[in-house]
């Protein structure tokens, strides 16, 4: 499981306790209130210990319990491990969360001191509801369907003892979001498939391997690999920002702590040459889902007007898809409205030898193909503006490096393989930075610097010069 997809299980689970915990408290007062036709007194803390309990005395108390009770689920560590299946210990340790929240709640009472106290039968009801509709909220939760976004291609290196039972771990568990590509064997050691699945190479071939397959991370079983072998693999995971995690646990650690992974009794430790602050990709997506909404709703006069003028120059189709590489080389069809003719693919080739830039990718100052409203909107970047249904989708984000197309991903040096490590965008620091007047290797460093230096306020920042780089036509062709 990747951790953006932790972290946005962990948020999604947040909000379904929110939404759980109102409701169970509704509930529960409701049932109170319904009940109140014979037994309409309640035991409540003061000198009065017999006094009249309805709904509406009762309802304040939501504004508090809430808060509260997803503290206490936090604190408890009900979301630090989301690979714990197991229902007894999941069940226990709500109720530990619980427990904790219910003496939380008494003591802000007591300081707080409300006009109206609260009934103490209620809240002894309702922390008993809570824990079972909490458990029963989070079993429907972990065991969903797990969707093709979230799955994330790895590889497991090991022998075949290793190797073998930790594939049968992950077979067992789908809801851990895991396809496996296939395996890594030792360098000595001669099989074709290891708990059926195919052996992809050996040790000394995981560079072409990583190369060559679209992986997000390698997990390597076992505990007797040499320095050497470990140092070979990791540099290999490093160079091309894919996630690479061991096995752990000869450190003695606890699968509770946040910086484990817990794969059923496999404790793994993941060293990231990307960013992995899981939360803050989350809020990065959500910026991303609800940016390209608004600018698809704000936009649509300027989709209709540049439809009906593209239509209007030649007859042709208004919008162009191109295969383009993504998250970790997965391809997509990015979307742009046409600016060139109908064939301009076709002609590429016999323009190659005017090509501007260096590097694998193809520019031209005066592009024969580019029509006349082409040549407008590219300088104003409407073209690209379809693209914030790719942002929307999930393929594409605001900010981040440019997808490449698949035939320039072949001509990459090693090193400029990372940049694929973070989901594209819209923008980066090269737009901002003179686009096409900057050459082709300082592009791709300053892919690499935006990866390294990644924080959501870097985001903001790029969006915000991206605005005056647009209006005015800096570097665009």
């Amino acid at each position: 499981m990747q951790r953006v997809h932790a972290a946005t299980m962990r948020w999604s689970l947040r909000l379904v306790d929110t939404a759980v915990i109102a409701a169970t408290f509704l509930a529960t007062a409701l049932f109170r209130h319904a009940i109140g036709l014979f037994w309409k007194i309640d035991i409540v803390p003061g000198p009065q210990l017999l006094r009249p309990v309805t709904l509406q005395n009762q309802l304040h108390l939501i504004v508090l319990i809430v808060p509260v009770w997803l503290l206490s689920l936090h604190v408890g560590g009900v979301y630090a491990d989301l690979r714990r299946t197991r229902s007894d210990l999941l069940f226990i340790r709500i109720l530990r969360a619980v427990g904790m929240a219910v003496l939380l709640l008494l003591g802000l009472l007591f300081i707080v001191q409300p006009a109206v106290p609260p009934s103490r039968t209620f809240l002894v009801t309702f922390a008993a509801m809570s824990s079972l509709t909490l458990f029963l909220a989070r079993r429907a939760m972990l065991l969903r369907p797990v969707t093709r976004d979230e799955v994330s291609n790895i590889l497991v290196v090991g022998t075949v003892k290793e190797a073998e039972p930790f594939l049968q771990a992950l077979r067992r568990h789908p809801e851990w979001g895991v396809r496996v590509a296939g395996v890594i064997r030792p360098d000595d050691e001669e099989v074709t498939s290891i708990g059926g699945i195919k052996v992809l190479g050996t040790v000394a071939q995981l560079p072409i391997v990583l190369a060559r397959e679209s992986i997000a991370q390698v997990f390597m079983t076992g505990r007797a690999w040499d320095t050497a072998t470990l140092r070979r693999v990791a540099d290999a995971c490093e160079e091309l920002g894919v996630t690479f995690s061991m096995d752990a646990n000869f450190l003695g650690l606890s699968v509770a702590q946040a910086d484990v992974q817990d794969f059923e009794g496999w404790s793994v430790l993941s060293f990231s040459s990307t960013p992995t602050n899981g939360d803050a990709l989350v809020l990065k997506r959500m910026m991303d889902l609800f940016g390209a909404a608004a600018a698809l709703v704000a936009l649509v006069p300027v989709f209709v007007l540049t439809a009906i003028a593209i239509k209007l120059e030649d007859g042709g189709p208004v919008l162009f898809a191109q295969q383009r590489c993504g998250h970790f080389g997965r391809t997509f069809p990015m979307y742009k409205f046409r600016s060139m003719v109908v064939d301009a693919e076709a002609k590429k080739a016999a323009l190659q030898q005017q090509n501007e830039m260096s590097g694998p990718v193809f520019k031209m100052t005066r592009d024969p193909r580019v029509t006349r409203v082409g040549a407008f909107i590219r300088k104003t970047s409407i073209d690209e503006l379809p693209q914030f249904w790719n942002v929307f989708r999930g393929e594409m984000s605001l900010v981040g490096p440019r997808p490449p197309i698949p035939s320039e991903v072949a001509r990459y040096e090693r090193w400029q393989m990372r940049r694929l490590s973070m989901k594209p965008g819209l923008t980066c620091i090269w737009q901002v930075s003179g686009r096409n007047h900057v050459d082709f290797e300082t592009w791709m460093k300053l892919d690499l610097e935006y990866i390294d230096n990644w924080s959501l306020f870097l985001d903001v920042k790029l969006l915000a010069r991206t605005v005056p780089a647009v209006l005015l036509g800096s570097g665009a062709r």
